[in-house]
């Protein structure tokens, strides 16, 4: 928010816009995990009243969901085509776990099914596709995709081995993707 001089002297803060509410609740959700975040708590980071984020979201549930969009929307897609189908996977998943570590507690509202999310079915949507591009059939790219969501949603809803902590790192993630990606080849070429 900027103030803006007004027309008979003085300035006032220029009006919020969504982009504003949504900047302020990844700071909420950022510093204080997803149950920080509420209209008071993104009011009280603008430095405005309740009523006046109520004008741009539709209550709470409807402010998580927006941000919740928002952090899922920052995971980062390959740009270059020219990798390998297999490391395309790797990278939009190893930005997956950057981009939701940032944010506590977003990944649990955004990854199970029973959420729709846009952001995340572009996510789904990519790497079946960079599946297809291995050359996997389509009831086989389905279950390697489902693979990787129940290993990856695992990963990141923090449902671990019971592992020292200097073992879960990104280092491990990528393997385990890794793993089931040649599994799954392998798999693929003896049934063929």
């Amino acid at each position: 928010m900027t103030d803006v001089k007004r027309k008979r002297g003085g300035t006032q803060p220029n009006a919020l816009s969504r982009d504003d509410i949504l900047d302020a609740g990844l700071l909420v959700v950022g510093a204080d995990g997803l149950e920080a975040l509420s209209v008071t708590s993104v009011a009280r980071v603008l430095g405005v009243s309740s009523p006046a984020v109520y004008h741009y979201v539709g209550g709470k549930d409807d402010l998580v969901n927006l941000v919740c969009e928002r952090v899922a929307r920052g995971v980062e897609l390959p740009r270059d085509n020219a990798d390998k189908w297999d490391d395309r996977i790797v990278a939009i998943i190893l930005s997956m776990n950057a981009t939701f570590a940032r944010y506590p507690g977003v990944a649990a509202r955004v990854l199970p099914f029973r959420r729709p999310s846009r952001a995340v079915d572009r996510l789904s949507e990519v790497v079946r596709e960079c599946i297809v591009e291995g050359g996997f059939d389509e009831v086989t790219a389905d279950d390697l995709l489902a693979t990787i969501h129940f290993l990856v949603g695992g990963w990141l809803l923090g449902q671990r081995p019971n592992l020292p902590a200097r073992n879960m790192t990104p280092a491990l993630l990528e393997r385990a993707v890794r793993w089931a990606l040649s599994g799954a080849r392998k798999d693929a070429e003896g049934n063929s």
